[in-house]
Protein backbone atom coordinates (compact mmCIF):
# COMPACT_ATOMS: atom_id res chain seq x y z
CA UNK A 1 0.00 0.00 0.00
CA UNK A 2 1.27 3.69 -0.89
CA UNK A 3 0.17 6.99 -0.89
CA UNK A 4 1.59 10.38 -0.83
CA UNK A 5 2.83 10.25 1.97
CA UNK A 6 2.34 6.69 3.73
CA UNK A 7 4.02 3.70 2.39
CA UNK A 8 3.73 0.10 3.25
CA UNK A 9 4.98 -3.15 2.54
CA UNK A 10 4.97 -6.48 4.32
CA UNK A 11 8.07 -5.11 6.24
CA UNK A 12 7.99 -1.34 6.77
CA UNK A 13 5.51 1.09 7.12
CA UNK A 14 6.72 4.89 6.89
CA UNK A 15 4.58 8.27 7.05
CA UNK A 16 5.68 11.45 5.47
CA UNK A 17 4.24 14.44 7.53
CA UNK A 18 3.29 17.02 5.21
CA UNK A 19 1.76 19.90 7.75
CA UNK A 20 2.96 23.06 6.31
CA UNK A 21 5.85 24.40 8.73
CA UNK A 22 5.18 27.22 10.71
CA UNK A 23 7.66 30.20 11.06
CA UNK A 24 8.76 29.13 14.63
CA UNK A 25 7.81 26.13 16.04
CA UNK A 26 9.47 24.16 19.14
CA UNK A 27 9.03 21.12 17.65
CA UNK A 28 7.78 19.25 14.41
CA UNK A 29 7.57 16.09 13.36
CA UNK A 30 8.81 14.80 9.97
CA UNK A 31 8.53 11.42 9.66
CA UNK A 32 7.87 7.89 11.62
CA UNK A 33 8.06 4.26 11.22
CA UNK A 34 8.83 0.89 11.71
CA UNK A 35 10.87 -1.51 9.44
CA UNK A 36 12.03 -5.27 10.22
CA UNK A 37 14.96 -5.00 8.08
CA UNK A 38 17.05 -8.06 5.76
CA UNK A 39 20.27 -8.95 6.25
CA UNK A 40 21.66 -7.14 2.90
CA UNK A 41 19.89 -3.71 3.73
CA UNK A 42 22.31 -0.93 4.30
CA UNK A 43 21.38 3.17 4.76
CA UNK A 44 23.48 5.91 4.27
CA UNK A 45 25.66 7.70 4.04
CA UNK A 46 23.49 10.69 5.26
CA UNK A 47 23.65 13.97 6.43
CA UNK A 48 20.41 14.84 7.66
CA UNK A 49 18.45 18.04 8.74
CA UNK A 50 16.02 16.54 11.52
CA UNK A 51 16.84 14.55 14.49
CA UNK A 52 16.33 10.75 13.73
CA UNK A 53 15.90 8.59 17.17
CA UNK A 54 15.25 4.86 16.68
CA UNK A 55 14.35 2.35 19.27
CA UNK A 56 15.74 -0.83 18.47
CA UNK A 57 12.87 -4.04 18.91
CA UNK A 58 14.68 -6.88 18.35
CA UNK A 59 18.21 -7.94 17.03
CA UNK A 60 21.78 -5.89 16.33
CA UNK A 61 23.10 -3.89 13.72
CA UNK A 62 25.93 -1.45 13.40
CA UNK A 63 25.66 2.36 13.70
CA UNK A 64 28.82 4.66 11.69
CA UNK A 65 28.84 8.37 12.86
CA UNK A 66 31.95 9.83 10.78
CA UNK A 67 33.82 6.82 11.14
CA UNK A 68 33.15 5.96 14.58
CA UNK A 69 31.21 1.93 14.54
CA UNK A 70 29.06 0.51 17.20
CA UNK A 71 27.44 -2.52 17.83
CA UNK A 72 23.68 -2.09 18.68
CA UNK A 73 21.43 -4.71 19.65
CA UNK A 74 17.90 -4.92 20.91
CA UNK A 75 17.03 -2.41 24.23
CA UNK A 76 19.29 0.38 22.75
CA UNK A 77 18.12 3.56 20.99
CA UNK A 78 20.07 5.44 18.36
CA UNK A 79 20.01 8.54 16.83
CA UNK A 80 21.41 10.80 13.97
CA UNK A 81 22.07 14.26 14.52
CA UNK A 82 21.63 17.27 11.89
CA UNK A 83 24.96 17.68 9.55
CA UNK A 84 26.81 14.55 10.72
CA UNK A 85 27.44 11.96 8.21
CA UNK A 86 25.60 8.92 9.44
CA UNK A 87 25.80 4.63 8.08
CA UNK A 88 23.76 2.09 9.64
CA UNK A 89 23.01 -1.58 8.70
CA UNK A 90 21.81 -4.75 10.35
CA UNK A 91 23.82 -7.40 11.11
CA UNK A 92 23.75 -10.26 9.08
CA UNK A 93 22.96 -13.29 10.87
CA UNK A 94 20.59 -11.41 13.46
CA UNK A 95 19.07 -8.40 11.55
CA UNK A 96 17.19 -5.66 13.76
CA UNK A 97 13.90 -4.02 13.69
CA UNK A 98 13.35 -0.49 15.20
CA UNK A 99 10.43 2.32 14.84
CA UNK A 100 11.85 5.60 14.41
CA UNK A 101 10.23 8.91 14.23
CA UNK A 102 12.34 12.17 12.76
CA UNK A 103 11.40 15.56 14.04
CA UNK A 104 13.31 18.88 14.12
CA UNK A 105 11.75 23.04 15.19
CA UNK A 106 13.77 25.29 17.71
CA UNK A 107 13.47 22.89 21.11
CA UNK A 108 14.84 19.40 18.91
CA UNK A 109 18.53 19.93 20.15
CA UNK A 110 17.50 20.55 23.76
CA UNK A 111 14.57 17.54 23.87
CA UNK A 112 17.45 15.57 22.16
CA UNK A 113 20.22 16.33 24.45
CA UNK A 114 17.56 15.99 27.69
CA UNK A 115 16.85 12.37 25.70
CA UNK A 116 20.72 12.07 26.64
CA UNK A 117 21.73 12.78 23.48
CA UNK A 118 24.76 15.08 24.16
CA UNK A 119 27.13 15.92 21.70
CA UNK A 120 29.26 12.97 20.47
CA UNK A 121 26.39 10.49 21.76
CA UNK A 122 24.43 8.80 19.17
CA UNK A 123 23.51 5.59 20.97
CA UNK A 124 22.10 4.55 24.37
CA UNK A 125 20.56 1.80 26.26
CA UNK A 126 17.21 1.90 26.85
CA UNK A 127 15.83 2.18 30.32
CA UNK A 128 12.04 1.74 29.55
CA UNK A 129 9.95 -1.05 27.78
CA UNK A 130 10.56 -0.54 23.76
CA UNK A 131 7.15 -1.75 23.26
CA UNK A 132 5.79 1.46 24.35
CA UNK A 133 7.69 3.35 21.78
CA UNK A 134 6.23 1.10 18.94
CA UNK A 135 3.05 1.31 20.46
CA UNK A 136 2.88 5.03 20.06
CA UNK A 137 4.37 4.92 16.44
CA UNK A 138 1.53 2.36 15.52
CA UNK A 139 -0.72 4.84 16.89
CA UNK A 140 0.93 7.31 14.44
CA UNK A 141 0.54 5.17 11.33
CA UNK A 142 -3.10 4.03 11.81
CA UNK A 143 -4.58 7.29 10.73
CA UNK A 144 -2.29 8.86 8.20
CA UNK A 145 -4.30 11.52 6.85
CA UNK A 146 -2.93 15.08 6.10
CA UNK A 147 -5.66 16.64 8.05
CA UNK A 148 -5.35 19.06 11.02
CA UNK A 149 -6.64 17.10 13.11
CA UNK A 150 -4.67 13.99 12.00
CA UNK A 151 -1.36 16.22 12.17
CA UNK A 152 -2.16 17.53 15.87
CA UNK A 153 -2.87 14.25 17.21
CA UNK A 154 0.46 12.81 15.76
CA UNK A 155 2.15 16.04 16.91
CA UNK A 156 0.40 14.96 20.44
CA UNK A 157 1.96 11.15 20.14
CA UNK A 158 5.43 12.81 18.94
CA UNK A 159 5.59 14.84 22.28
CA UNK A 160 5.11 11.09 23.98
CA UNK A 161 7.83 9.40 22.17
CA UNK A 162 10.19 12.23 22.94
CA UNK A 163 8.67 12.13 27.14
CA UNK A 164 9.66 8.21 26.97
CA UNK A 165 13.02 8.84 25.58
CA UNK A 166 13.64 11.95 28.20
CA UNK A 167 12.52 9.07 30.91
CA UNK A 168 14.76 6.56 29.90
CA UNK A 169 17.57 8.85 30.44
CA UNK A 170 16.48 9.84 33.54
CA UNK A 171 16.07 6.07 34.41
CA UNK A 172 19.96 5.77 33.53
CA UNK A 173 22.37 6.56 36.70
CA UNK A 174 23.47 9.60 34.57
CA UNK A 175 20.09 11.12 33.91
CA UNK A 176 19.20 10.89 38.21
CA UNK A 177 22.09 13.10 38.66
CA UNK A 178 20.94 15.13 36.04
CA UNK A 179 17.33 16.24 37.64
CA UNK A 180 18.36 18.66 39.47
CA UNK A 181 20.18 20.00 36.35
CA UNK A 182 16.91 19.43 34.24
CA UNK A 183 14.83 21.72 36.18
CA UNK A 184 17.66 24.47 36.38
CA UNK A 185 18.03 24.44 32.52
CA UNK A 186 13.79 24.87 32.77
CA UNK A 187 13.76 27.67 34.68
CA UNK A 188 16.86 29.45 32.83
CA UNK A 189 15.48 29.25 29.54
CA UNK A 190 11.91 30.03 30.79
CA UNK A 191 13.42 33.53 31.98
CA UNK A 192 14.93 34.20 29.04
CA UNK A 193 12.20 33.79 26.74
CA UNK A 194 10.27 36.27 29.30
CA UNK A 195 13.24 38.87 29.04
CA UNK A 196 13.36 38.32 25.45
CA UNK A 197 9.44 38.51 24.42
CA UNK A 198 7.82 40.32 27.38
CA UNK A 199 5.87 42.78 24.94
CA UNK A 200 4.11 39.73 23.14
CA UNK A 201 3.89 36.93 25.51
CA UNK A 202 1.01 35.90 27.65
CA UNK A 203 1.70 33.37 31.14
CA UNK A 204 0.50 30.78 29.21
CA UNK A 205 3.51 30.59 26.63
CA UNK A 206 6.06 29.88 29.03
CA UNK A 207 4.90 26.62 29.57
CA UNK A 208 4.28 26.41 26.04
CA UNK A 209 7.79 26.88 24.84
CA UNK A 210 9.45 24.97 27.72
CA UNK A 211 7.20 22.27 26.35
CA UNK A 212 6.02 20.98 29.82
CA UNK A 213 2.40 20.79 31.51
CA UNK A 214 1.70 24.48 32.74
CA UNK A 215 0.96 23.68 36.70
CA UNK A 216 4.26 21.92 36.49
CA UNK A 217 6.04 24.28 35.44
CA UNK A 218 4.19 26.92 37.68
CA UNK A 219 5.35 25.01 40.77
CA UNK A 220 8.91 24.51 39.44
CA UNK A 221 9.65 28.10 38.94
CA UNK A 222 8.21 29.30 41.82
CA UNK A 223 10.13 26.79 43.70
CA UNK A 224 13.35 28.11 42.03
CA UNK A 225 13.20 31.79 42.12
CA UNK A 226 10.42 32.64 44.78
CA UNK A 227 7.97 33.52 42.30
CA UNK A 228 5.48 32.64 39.84
CA UNK A 229 5.89 33.13 35.95
CA UNK A 230 3.58 35.92 36.05
CA UNK A 231 4.82 37.57 38.89
CA UNK A 232 8.34 37.54 37.44
CA UNK A 233 6.84 38.66 33.87
CA UNK A 234 4.92 41.46 35.19
CA UNK A 235 8.26 42.20 37.44
CA UNK A 236 10.00 42.35 34.04
CA UNK A 237 7.62 44.53 32.36
CA UNK A 238 7.56 47.10 34.80
CA UNK A 239 11.14 47.70 35.15
CA UNK A 240 11.66 48.48 31.26
CA UNK A 241 8.38 50.70 31.96
CA UNK A 242 10.03 52.14 34.56
CA UNK A 243 13.04 52.60 32.78
CA UNK A 244 11.48 54.16 29.45
CA UNK A 245 9.68 56.85 31.96
CA UNK A 246 12.90 57.44 33.51
CA UNK A 247 14.90 57.78 30.29
CA UNK A 248 12.77 59.04 27.63
CA UNK A 249 10.14 61.06 26.29
CA UNK A 250 8.18 58.62 24.70
CA UNK A 251 4.19 59.31 25.10
CA UNK A 252 2.69 56.78 27.99
CA UNK A 253 0.65 54.85 25.54
CA UNK A 254 4.14 54.11 23.45
CA UNK A 255 5.33 52.81 27.00
CA UNK A 256 2.60 51.01 27.29
CA UNK A 257 2.35 49.11 23.96
CA UNK A 258 6.28 48.59 24.24
CA UNK A 259 6.06 46.74 27.86
CA UNK A 260 2.69 44.74 26.22
CA UNK A 261 -0.31 46.43 26.98
CA UNK A 262 -2.47 47.33 24.01
CA UNK A 263 -4.97 49.82 26.43
CA UNK A 264 -2.89 52.65 28.33
CA UNK A 265 -5.63 52.36 30.35
CA UNK A 266 -4.72 49.23 32.14
CA UNK A 267 -1.22 49.37 32.00
CA UNK A 268 -1.72 52.87 34.18
CA UNK A 269 -3.81 50.39 36.55
CA UNK A 270 -1.24 47.83 37.25
CA UNK A 271 1.61 50.69 37.16
CA UNK A 272 0.70 52.25 39.97
CA UNK A 273 -0.86 48.79 41.89
CA UNK A 274 2.82 47.94 41.52
CA UNK A 275 4.43 51.41 42.76
CA UNK A 276 1.66 53.01 44.88
CA UNK A 277 1.95 56.03 41.92
CA UNK A 278 0.64 56.66 38.40
CA UNK A 279 3.12 56.00 35.51
CA UNK A 280 2.70 60.35 34.77
CA UNK A 281 3.36 61.34 38.52
CA UNK A 282 6.37 58.97 38.48
CA UNK A 283 8.25 60.80 35.55
CA UNK A 284 7.70 63.77 37.12
CA UNK A 285 9.50 63.09 40.16
CA UNK A 286 13.46 63.89 40.57
CA UNK A 287 15.98 60.73 40.65
CA UNK A 288 16.74 59.84 44.25
CA UNK A 289 12.89 60.40 44.85
CA UNK A 290 11.01 58.06 42.53
CA UNK A 291 9.31 54.70 44.46
CA UNK A 292 10.91 51.63 43.84
CA UNK A 293 9.20 48.00 42.99
CA UNK A 294 8.74 45.91 46.21
CA UNK A 295 10.32 42.57 46.55
CA UNK A 296 7.23 40.99 46.15
CA UNK A 297 4.66 42.03 43.08
CA UNK A 298 1.03 40.43 42.88
CA UNK A 299 -1.40 42.22 40.66
CA UNK A 300 -4.73 40.67 39.73
CA UNK A 301 -4.98 39.09 35.90
CA UNK A 302 -5.57 40.94 33.54
CA UNK A 303 -6.96 40.74 29.59
CA UNK A 304 -2.68 41.20 28.86
CA UNK A 305 -1.58 39.07 31.17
Amino acid sequence: MSAENYFETRKYRCLMEHAPALQSEPLRLLICGVEYCAPDKKFGPYRRSGYHLHVILSGEGTLDVEGRKTKLHTGQMFIEKPGELTRYFPDSDNPWAYCWVAFDGDRAAYFAQQAGFEPGVNSRNCYVDTREFYKIVEQMLERPDMSLPGSLRRFGLLNQFIALAVESNLRSGDGERRVAHAADNYVDHAIDFIRNNYSTIKVADIAGYIGVDRSYFANLFKKHTGVSPKDYLLRVRMEISMQLLRSTVLPIQDVAEYVGYENPLTFSKVFKKALGVSPKYYRSQPDGERPALPDRLSIPDSPEQ
